[in-house]
């Protein structure tokens, strides 16, 4: 028996799974969790990167029982800047700060944004770090002669266990940094827009142990696949190249495993993006909403002193009315709203809509408008990549959703596979069996998945119906 250890976090939670593996199957088993949400700081959004590392180490503390190695994967694209002495020069930005937004109209004077696009594969959006860092460097210059190494997310929270510096592949080619030929930092796009080097800490392929746990010296350190979306991926069970990936958290990410990045105008204009996978290929994808509306809905709700439950949220969504109002989910109202309701509100205002008025409403409400979105996106790979989908596979906590998952196949028209639920936890730990040598291939990491978890299948239902639906906001989504 081996047992591996899988932190796994996300933008609101992150938790720590055990791994067991009898040579057959894998049975997981979650140890350890806890809250993470930005901390706002002189009103800006940051990560509480010490209380993190603290909730790491209370959940290696929780482990009683032998366990092989740790890996950590988390969400992209954030970052630690550190200095000589490889301390923090301030808190990691959120990604849902404002800051770096103001940068996109300077780096267009430096380069075509298509032209960067090619260069890198990656979506131009002003949370990649490429931006974040001109943010940073714009207010604290100092920080160019201070800053020393610079690490992805999952990797700071690495070296914050075992002091070893370095970053993974799949989490760097969130950054827009990332030569997608290469698969190295990009020297010559440093140069142009900071006019030096960046201290980046090198690049290095996942599935290798890198050292010990510092605090649990038996524990060994494991490099994973850094973002939790390639994580997922590879612990998907797909057997077929034209099948469809969700991944559905805080975000969505819908995407298909290609060799080579799709950098077409057609893409670039669709908002595509090319991340790596743990195999060093490419997840071509779209990032969107996942259920960070219906979060903040929740946290309005209990604040107001609403009893809220899944079943009292299922039971709302059955009685009301379909299709009553929908939403487009990528709207920039719904990015961090200080009111996701009042949010919905100006939205319905906006578009002549009846603003729902029950807490079943409005889940009926995110739900429909995600669904309608995600079949789109559907569509458009589809499209780009000049492949059909044969079926649609869910991961993260969407998989458990079923009335999601049966609406998604539903507009999708498509068969759905949803599970395993904790599907990154699962790829973490499969990349730390390869490293162990006791798996080879990602291959037999999916067929070991294959063997252990059984999905639900949701078969398309109204059709007829559906097709309106979808005719009817084609252009409204």
């Amino acid at each position: 028996m081996t047992t591996v250890l899988a932190y796994d976090l996300g933008s609101s939670s992150g938790r720590l799974i055990a791994g067991k593996f009898d040579g057959n199957t894998i049975s997981i088993k979650e140890i350890h969790r806890f809250n993470n949400k930005p901390q706002i700081v002189q009103g800006h959004y940051y990560w509480d990167y010490p209380a993190l590392i603290k909730e790491l180490k209370t959940g290696l503390q929780k482990v009683d029982f032998p366990a092989a190695s740790v890996g950590i994967d988390t969400w992209g694209v954030d970052i630690g800047l550190l200095n000589n002495e490889y301390a923090l020069l301030s808190l990691p930005f959120s990604y849902r700060d404002t800051h770096s937004e103001p940068q996109l109209q300077k780096l267009k004077q430096l380069i075509d944004p298509f032209e960067l696009f090619k260069k890198t594969g990656n979506e131009i959006s002003t949370i990649n770090t490429l931006f974040q860092l001109m943010a940073i460097y714009e207010k604290s210059p100092n920080y160019r002669e201070h800053c020393k190494s610079i690490l992805m997310m999952p990797n700071l929270l690495l070296y914050g266990l075992s002091n070893v510096a370095l970053n993974e592949y799949s989490i760097s080619s969130t950054s827009q940094l990332v030569n997608h030929e290469s698969k190295q930092w990009d020297e010559g796009l440093m140069q142009l827009v900071f006019q030096q080097q960046l201290p980046l800490a090198s690049i290095e392929m996942p599935h290798q142990m890198i050292g010990n746990v510092l605090d649990f010296p038996s524990i060994k350190m494991a490099l994973v696949p850094g973002h939790d979306t390639a994580c997922a991926l590879s612990a998907l069970p797909i057997n077929r190249r034209n099948a469809v990936f969700m991944s559905i958290g805080t975000w969505c990410l819908v995407g298909k495993e290609v060799d080579k990045p799709i950098v077409s105008l057609a893409a670039f204009e669709a908002g595509f993006t090319n991340e790596g996978t743990s195999e060093g290929a490419i997840r071509f994808q779209k990032n969107g909403m996942g259920f960070w509306i219906l979060q903040k809905l929740r946290e309005e709700w209990n604040a107001s002193g609403m009893k809220v439950s899944y079943d009292i949220e299922r039971q709302g969504f059955l009685e009301a009315a379909a299709f009553k109002t929908i939403i487009d989910p990528e709207d920039p109202l719904f990015f961090n709203p200080k009111s996701m309701t009042l949010a919905i509100e100006t939205y319905c205002a906006k578009t002549a809509q009846e603003t729902p008025s029950t807490i079943g409403e409005y889940v009926r409400c995110f739900t429909e408008s995600v669904a309608i979105s995600y079949a789109k996106v559907i569509k458009n790979i589809e499209q780009l990549s000049s492949q059909p989908t044969s079926e649609i596979y869910i991961g993260g906590g969407g998989a458990q959703n079923e009335t999601l998952c049966q609406l998604i196949a539903n507009a999708t028209g498509k068969v759905v596979l949803a599970g395993p639920i904790e599907a990154s936890s699962i790829g973490n730990g499969l990349s730390q069996l390869r490293a162990l040598g006791e798996l080879n291939s990602i291959e037999e990491g999916r067929n070991l998945v294959s063997r252990s978890f059984h999905p639900d299948e949701f078969i398309p239902q109204d059709q007829a119906r559906w097709q309106e639906i979808l005719e009817q906001y084609k252009t409204f989504i």
